[in-house]
């Protein structure tokens, strides 16, 4: 059975093109041309997509918002934004918004697949070793069950859906349903520094929580 990929782009042609060329890949493309069909798409469980393709000019709000929203909700599936703009800023605030990839209008559609494949192994790096236990609220991380605070939890539950992907302070501080300013970004210094303490053999040489200078955090299995 082909992987299904969600599409949000306004770009009919596009979308033709792209839906017979993912299916020789071994995909199957499910195209919305608006970002209220693609929430429909999910919200109502239609479509269970392996990744999301987000354009980023598009009617009714900008893939910058339906990422945001995306992740505000709690929804980690994989996104790679498509932009005709590829300069640094944009595609910085992209990963900062919680995207976990970016290409630049026009692309190569054998470059998509690769990126496409490369996020979703991203995705499966996960350890069969590694995992959460909610109703003990305890992390495996190489054979170890490690006791998390219910924020602590929440944090790592949304970075380990997600490995490799950046996540700013802001989102950090969504997930605990914490303002801003700079008493909240230290309060999300501090949990880091304390999740490295239970996660990490070395804390200042941290290999699951990284630090990605002026962008965020990542977690890495």
């Amino acid at each position: 059975m082909n992987r299904k990929l969600l599409l949000i782009d306004d770009d009919k042609e596009l979308a033709m093109l792209l839906r017979d060329f993912v299916q020789r890949h071994g995909f199957d493309l499910v195209w919305a041309d608006r970002p209220s069909v693609g929430f429909g798409f999910l919200d109502e469980g239609k479509v269970r997509p392996e990744l999301v393709l987000l354009d980023v000019m598009l009617p009714e709000m900008d893939g910058f918002e339906v990422c945001r929203l995306l992740r505000k909700a709690r929804n980690q599936v994989p996104v790679i934004m498509l932009t005709a703009r590829g300069d640094d800023p944009d595609c910085i605030r992209g990963l900062q918004i919680g995207a976990d990839d970016y290409l630049a209008k026009p692309f190569n559609p054998l470059e998509l697949i690769a990126r496409i494949e490369a996020v979703l192994r991203r995705a499966r790096l996960k350890d069969a070793s590694n995992g959460l236990d909610q109703g003990n609220r305890t992390l495996s991380l190489d054979g170890e069950d490690i006791p998390l605070t219910p924020s602590e939890y929440r944090l790592i539950e949304a970075m380990t859906a997600s490995p490799g992907r950046v996540f700013s302070r802001d989102q950090l501080l969504d997930l605990l349903d914490a303002g801003g300013g700079e008493s909240f970004d230290r309060a999300i210094d501090i949990h880091v520094s304390r999740l490295r303490g239970k996660l990490e053999e070395d804390a200042r040489n941290p290999r699951h929580l990284i630090t990605v200078r002026g962008l965020g955090y990542r977690f890495e299995w």
